[in-house]
């Protein structure tokens, strides 16, 4: 018996979560998850760093610098994560953060549809 897509969708919310935590030492403050063919798209809404939104105005192109490292580490978190728990073959991870609006958007392509590997997976739970 495979997991269920919303089974699936929380529990990669709940890992994007805690992925964040992590990191940026903040949780999210809102997040969604939709499934599109071979892409996980995440859309979440993530308070700023306070030191970076406090260099942001004098030094921005540093600040962007160190938001480009840490998505960096996040991706390679997020990957070993999702590849661990789903079995799922990650293509590629493209992640993006807007520090004025703090919207985030991440989109990861996998090798193939999501739902077969869903309806595949027996071990999830």
């Amino acid at each position: 018996m495979g997991l269920s897509e919303g089974e699936a969708k929380q529990e990669i919310l709940r890992i994007y979560n805690a992925i964040n935590k992590r990191i940026f030492n903040v949780g999210v403050k809102q997040q969604k998850v939709d499934f599109v063919d071979n892409k996980i798209l995440i859309m979440s809404l993530n308070s700023r760093v306070p030191v970076l939104k406090l260099l942001d105005g004098d030094h921005p192109f540093a600040t962007r610098q160190i938001d480009y490292l840490l998505f960096q580490q996040f991706k390679k978190q997020i990957t070993q994560a999702l590849e661990e728990r789903f079995q799922l073959n990650i293509l590629a991870i493209l992640k993006d953060y807007d520090p004025e609006t703090e919207f985030s958007g991440t989109i990861i392509v996998l090798e193939r549809d999501i739902s077969a590997c869903l309806n595949e997976s027996t071990e999830l739970l």
